[in-house]
């Protein structure tokens, strides 16, 4: 073997693979992806007024219904329900009694009784509170729960059966809510304006007042309460200068 080819045996064991020594002219960095939770709508988007308001209405119902003995049960309808006669002199007047106007919109008689105003609070309540806020919009609710109470007391100031639950001021929303969408489908009621709504309900409240519904906890519905509440909801949209 001659020096050339020594040389280049050594040239041979001194070649480095080019493929396995190279590098990069740079590396990149490793970019860190975070996992961030999207949120998501709830299955129903109520604002918190009216979610409050049926939280404390079902609340209420399920303390009653559940927590209470059948004579504290008794005790509350008694003494938390409007009796028209406590303030005529053809019941006892308790000292409860001047709260009763309020309290009663809080009780129901059973559970389709609760569950008829709640489904009508989610259909009406979260619109106009949307509409009008949510302090005008439970401001309407009692006031038209009054109103609710005041035409029924006036049709029925001798009766000495309590009247509980919250329809007169559920109707004043609707009332409410008629006037809010008309404004929003500009005229939807037509030449007549919302007149056949309006007659329509009352007469479908007074025809359901004569019906006797066991099945809701109780006797006769409080017809004259749905109509009061009913109307007070324009009276109120009136002073409010939203109508």
């Amino acid at each position: 073997m001659t020096s050339n080819d020594n040389k280049n045996d050594d040239d041979d064991n001194n070649v480095v693979s080019f493929d396995k020594k190279r590098k990069p002219a740079y590396e990149p960095e490793k970019i860190k992806v975070e996992k961030t939770a999207i949120p998501s709508e709830p299955l129903i988007n109520m604002p918190p007024v009216t979610k409050s308001l049926l939280g404390i209405m079902i609340g209420i119902h399920l303390i009653i219904t559940f927590l209470l003995t059948d004579e504290q049960h008794l005790w509350v309808f008694n003494n938390l329900g409007f009796i028209p006669g406590r303030f005529t002199g053809h019941a006892l007047f308790e000292p409860l009694s001047i709260l009763t106007p309020f309290t009663n919109l809080f009780i129901h008689a059973g559970w389709l009784h609760i569950g008829m105003n709640a489904v009508m609070l989610l259909a009406f309540g979260s619109g106009i509170e949307r509409w009008i806020g949510g302090k005008k919009m439970i401001a309407f609710f009692v006031i038209c729960g009054l109103c609710g109470v005041a035409l029924h007391f006036a049709l029925n100031y001798s009766a000495i059966v309590p009247v509980v639950g919250a329809s007169g001021g559920i109707s004043g929303l609707f009332a409410v809510a008629l006037v809010m969408l008309n404004r929003a489908n500009q005229g939807m009621s037509g030449k007549y304006g919302l007149w056949p709504f309006i007659i329509l309900y009352i007469g479908i409240s007074v025809l359901f007042g004569f019906v006797d519904t066991p099945q809701m906890g109780a006797g006769e519905i409080a017809w004259a309460a749905h109509v009061g509440g009913f109307i007070g909801g324009f009276v109120a949209l009136r002073l409010a200068k939203l109508m």
